[in-house]
C-alpha cells in the first residue's frame, strides 16, 4: 500500500471509528504528490459546477464504470467500485434541475470559509478508498469521484467477479418477500461470498439501488424517475440508514432485470 494511502486512511479512521489527525506540511505534500490528498476546493458558481459535471460525464464510458465495479469485487480495490453510483446519479439529473433546483445549488458549492486539510476533498477520497464512497447522490461527491475515476487505469473483470455479483443477486431469493435491504445485507455478509465487511456491503447495495438493479416500480432509480430531495426518498422507518431507492426496496420487488442489462450489458448473470 502506498504511504499516502496509509496516511489518508489513518487520518480519518481508527479502531474506535471516526477521528481527525492533523498532519505536517511535509506529510501533506507527500499525500498530494501521490494523489491521495488535495488542497481545499475552489468555490465555483452553480453554472460552472454543472458545466464541469457535464464535461466529465461526456468523458466517462458507462461500460468502463461497470467493468470497474465488477473488478472491485474480487480485488477489494474500493476506489474502482464507487463510480457506478456517482455516474448513474449524475447522468440522471434533469437539465431543468441543474438550472434552478435550490437543493442541487446548495450541494454544488463549498462554503467560502477556510477549510482545514482534513476536510474538503480529502474526506471524500477517504470514503472512496475505505468503503467505495458514501455520498454518491451528492453532486459535489459525484463530480470529484468521476474526475478521480478517469485517472484510474481501465480494468477488465474476471469470471470470478461475474460469479460474485451473481451470488450476491441470488441472495434476494433466499430472504422473505417482506424482508428489506438490511436482511439482504446480513445474508450476503453471512455467506462470505467475497472479501468484504458489513459497511462495504451496505455501500455496495446502495450503489446497486442507485444504478437501478435494486429498485422497484413504486420507487424507481434516478435514471427512470429522478427523485427530488423533498423527503420522498427518505426511508419509511428511522432505523433504515440506506440511500434511496434501496431504502424503500423489499425482497418481493426482486431484481430489476431491465436495469441489470442496461448497467452491466454484455455479462450473463443467469
Amino acid at each position: 500500500m502506498d504511504e499516502g494511502k496509509k496516511i489518508l486512511l489513518s487520518s480519518f479512521w481508527c479502531s474506535q471509528g471516526w477521528h481527525k489527525t492533523e498532519i505536517t506540511d511535509e506529510v501533506f505534500e507527500l499525500c498530494k504528490k501521490q494523489g491521495y490528498m488535495f488542497d481545499p476546493p475552489v468555490v465555483v458558481t452553480h453554472e460552472e459546477f454543472f458545466r464541469q459535471l457535464d464535461d466529465v460525464l461526456k468523458k466517462t464510458d458507462p461500460k468502463d464504470v461497470a467493468n470497474a465495479f465488477l473488478y472491485s469485487l474480487s480485488t477489494r480495490e474500493l476506489e474502482f467500485r464507487s463510480a457506478l453510483g456517482s455516474y448513474w446519479y449524475a447522468v440522471s439529473i434533469p437539465e431543468n434541475m441543474k438550472k434552478d433546483d435550490p437543493y442541487l445549488c446548495g450541494w454544488s458549492r463549498w462554503s467560502d470559509f477556510q477549510l482545514k486539510r482534513s476536510s474538503g476533498y480529502n474526506v471524500l477520497n477517504f470514503e472512496r478508498y475505505k468503503w467505495g464512497g458514501v455520498r454518491h447522490t451528492d453532486p459535489t461527491y459525484a463530480l470529484f469521484d468521476l474526475e478521480q475515476f478517469l485517472l484510474l487505469p481501465k480494468v477488465t473483470p474476471k469470471d470470478e467477479d461475474i460469479r460474485i455479483l451473481k451470488e450476491i443477486l441470488s441472495c434476494v431469493s433466499e430472504i422473505k418477500p417482506s424482508d428489506k435491504v438490511g436482511a439482504l445485507q446480513k445474508t450476503i455478509t453471512s455467506k462470505k461470498i467475497f472479501s468484504s465487511n458489513k459497511s462495504e456491503v451496505q455501500i455496495l447495495l446502495n450503489i446497486l439501488g442507485i444504478c437501478g438493479v435494486l429498485s422497484s416500480a413504486d420507487h424507481p432509480c434516478y435514471a427512470d424517475k429522478f427523485a427530488p430531495c423533498d423527503g420522498s426518498r427518505d426511508p419509511v422507518e428511522s432505523k433504515n440508514d440506506y440511500d434511496y431507492p434501496v431504502n424503500r426496496w423489499y425482497a418481493r420487488d426482486g431484481i430489476n432485470t431491465d436495469r441489470l442489462k442496461i448497467v452491466f450489458g454484455g455479462y450473463d448473470f443467469t
